[in-house]
């Protein structure tokens, strides 16, 4: 008698894939409840100057119209291309309701476009600056998401639908390229911290958590789409295991940013 095993390799990749996604929709979602109480509540409220309680590189200018309207449509559209983008990786929608999945497709890859065209905008037009290295992470990265979110579309189009979903995860996760950096700084915070190491704009370890934030998850999705097509045990048990530590580490970076960036943005009077 042959006995099955309960955790096949299969299994192991699936439950390490769902944890990761579980932990990245947590994180993402609250980063979209602060764009919305902080972005949404001072633009509907009328005060455009509060958008500046919260340290940028550029915020509210007075007297700048079209770029305080970029500056906000960007950090609005953020929030919904990050919502938009978490419901595209749900399989019950994609198999119950494709049209809802292509819709939200559209949705979630125009405003991507957008977003990457107006984040550019902010960087060498407007100036919002943070430094060499910095700048030539945030224009590698914007041109990518212009790159993998013009493929997929076309992908799709084609009815190709193994390249459109590999383009579209890889725009996906450059999206959310902005949320990744802020939980790396969490968790680079929470590490180097207690060792007198001070993270600033212009240093080396701001500028490798901004490289590690869009590089990073690329190479870890090029690993797990490997192992996703392998027909060895190895490397999807691997894979799963790393997912799930991957997991543990975001909603580590996630609540770090939740009680240490955004809550103190909302307190008025308080330091993000």
């Amino acid at each position: 008698m042959t006995l099955t095993p309960t955790f096949s390799p299969t299994r192991a990749l699936q439950v390490g894939a769902s944890a990761w996604f579980v932990a990245a929709t947590l994180g993402q979602w609250a980063f979209v409840l602060f764009i919305l109480a902080f972005f949404g509540g001072h633009t509907l409220g009328g005060d455009l100057a509060g958008l500046n309680d919260k340290p940028h590189v550029t915020g509210y200018v007075p007297g700048d119209t079209f770029g305080n309207l970029q500056f906000i449509a960007h950090a609005l559209m953020g929030g919904i291309v990050t919502f938009s983008g978490t419901w595209q990786l749900v399989p019950a929608l994609r198999r119950r309701w494709p049209h809802i999945h292509r819709w939200n497709g559209r949705l979630f890859l125009g405003i991507s476009l957008l977003g990457a065209l107006s984040g550019l905008y902010l960087t060498w037009i407007r100036g919002s600056r943070l430094g060499t290295g910095s700048n030539v992470s945030i224009t590698l990265n914007g041109l990518l998401i212009l790159a993998f979110a013009t493929m997929a579309w076309r992908s799709a189009l084609q009815r190709d639908f193994v390249r459109h979903r590999r383009h579209a995860l890889r725009a996906f996760l450059l999206v959310n390229g902005v949320w990744f950096l802020r939980i790396g700084i969490m968790l680079a915070g929470l590490v180097l911290a207690p060792l007198g190491v001070e993270i600033n704009y212009q240093g080396m370890v701001f500028v490798g958590v901004s490289f590690a934030s869009w590089v990073l998850p690329l190479a870890v999705l090029e690993l797990y789409l490997r192992a996703e097509r392998s027909q060895r045990a190895a490397p999807r048990y691997a894979m799963g295991g790393t997912l799930g530590v991957l997991a543990l580490l975001m909603l580590a970076g996630s609540a770090a940013a939740v009680a240490f960036m955004w809550l103190p943005a909302l307190s008025p009077g308080s330091a993000p």
